[in-house]
């Protein structure tokens, strides 16, 4: 059973929704299914959505992804210095390029994995 958060009763806007017969019938059984009344069961819906995209309080999870990437590129970037600047050149720096790549992959899939469980949630 899905528990429907409560709205606030200060504030309530009316929204008019058109729906076919088949819509209105599948509405009806997923409210029924959930123990709920349709008009529960589509502020549930409308507030899980809203909450999803991040229009309620930010959405952290996507800053995070964006830190990450911003913090790969700088990343990259040194590492493109370092190889016009360091000793043994474009070997040495393929060799730091290569652990550096591998340090990267193991952050995005720590990254994936948050996103991941924070789906679950």
């Amino acid at each position: 059973m899905i528990g429907a958060p409560k709205p606030d009763t200060s504030i309530r806007a009316q929204i008019k929704l058109r729906l076919s017969d088949q819509e209105r019938a599948e509405l009806k059984a997923l409210a029924a299914g959930q123990h709920m009344s349709v008009t529960q069961l589509l502020r549930h819906l409308v507030g899980r959505e809203l909450g999803e995209a991040g229009l309620e309080s930010g959405n952290g999870r996507d800053e995070s992804v964006i830190r990450d990437a911003a913090i790969l590129i700088a990343v990259e970037q040194v590492l493109k210095l370092e190889e016009a600047t360091t000793p043994g050149g474009f070997t040495r720096s393929r060799q730091l390029l290569d652990a550096a790549a591998e340090a990267a992959m193991e952050r995005l899939a720590a990254a994936e994995e948050m996103l991941r469980r924070q789906d679950l949630k």
